[in-house]
């Protein structure tokens, strides 16, 4: 693999992580919430927290965290297509894209 190509994807894995850990911390902030608060099901935009709070604080870690995996995502990608212009060939993406689609937990 070409040097750039690594240093990007290890790039890349580095910032997944913090966001998966990011997102961990913020579903166990939820799931604890929702133990002192219960309510119905369905989205609550009150249950964010005001601006400062701990629960805000970790989604907006959590988004922070987001945004950059997914720069680090199309740095790698341009950087592949930046390197299959120079030297074209059957080449392939360093691996395939990363999506988080999310869940859910309810508790109670």
């Amino acid at each position: 693999m070409h040097t750039d190509l690594g240093t990007r994807r290890r790039v890349l894995i580095v910032m997944y992580q913090r966001y998966l850990g990011a997102d961990r911390n913020w579903n166990l902030a939820q799931r604890e919430m929702r133990t002192w608060f219960p309510t119905e099901d369905g989205p609550n935009p009150l249950r964010m927290g005001n601006p400062g709070s701990p629960i805000r604080r970790l989604y907006e870690q959590r988004e922070q965290a987001m945004f950059q995996s997914k720069a680090a995502h199309v740095k790698l990608y341009k950087a592949w297509q930046h390197l299959d212009k120079k030297c074209p060939g059957p080449n392939t993406p360093p691996f395939p894209s990363l999506t988080y689609t999310g869940t859910i937990v309810r508790v109670g």
